[in-house]
């Protein structure tokens, strides 16, 4: 795995060793990217469930401000400060050793409001309804007019009364855009 484009394009990322992880692969991170290409420039960005903290890495290579990497496995707080530190991007960086969502509004008043929210999370978390609901629904931790990206198992169905603006299929996986309005 590697830094797709930016500052730190091309150098290689470390992956866990001995953690249940799905790192995102290069070609969702490229779509996920082109995607958010108009906003990335100096955005705070949090990536929850980070494993390798790959898609927060992308983020500041390609000139977020901050990224917040948040993980509940403290092999993976350990690869993406190897990793932050190999890309030269360390300062940018912050990583929080947590269980989402249970850290979420801590990490949130302390750190953001943030412009993109990444979410991860292994499939089939049973976490993940709630917080989905508290990100997009009710905005807890987003900036007006912000953008929050969840990767999940194409079959599950995440919000149900709420649309989202965009979504990219890969094999078994879909992210899932949401563009918060920033008149609520």
């Amino acid at each position: 795995m590697r830094i797709i484009a930016g500052k730190a394009g091309s150098l290689p990322l470390k992956v866990p060793v001995g953690v249940d992880s799905r790192p995102t692969t290069d070609a969702m991170r490229e779509t996920l990217f082109a995607s958010l290409a108009t906003v990335i420039q100096g955005a705070r960005v949090a990536d929850l469930y980070a494993g390798s903290g790959a898609v927060g890495i992308e983020a500041l290579s390609r000139g977020a401000e901050l990224a917040v990497f948040i993980d509940n496995d403290f092999r993976c707080r350990e690869v993406i400060k190897a990793n932050l530190a190999n890309t030269n991007l360390a300062e940018r960086g912050i990583v929080v050793l947590g269980q989402l969502p249970v850290v979420w509004a801590d990490i949130a008043q302390a750190y953001g409001p943030f412009d993109i929210v990444f979410a991860d999370p292994p499939y089939d978390s049973i976490d993940l309804p709630e917080l989905a609901e508290r990100l997009v629904v009710g905005h807890e931790g987003v900036a007006e007019g912000g953008i929050v990206v969840i990767q999940h198992d194409r079959s599950e169905s995440l919000l149900p009364d709420v649309a989202a603006s965009k979504v990219k299929r890969f094999g078994r996986s879909r992210l899932d855009f949401y563009c918060l309005d920033s008149s609520k």
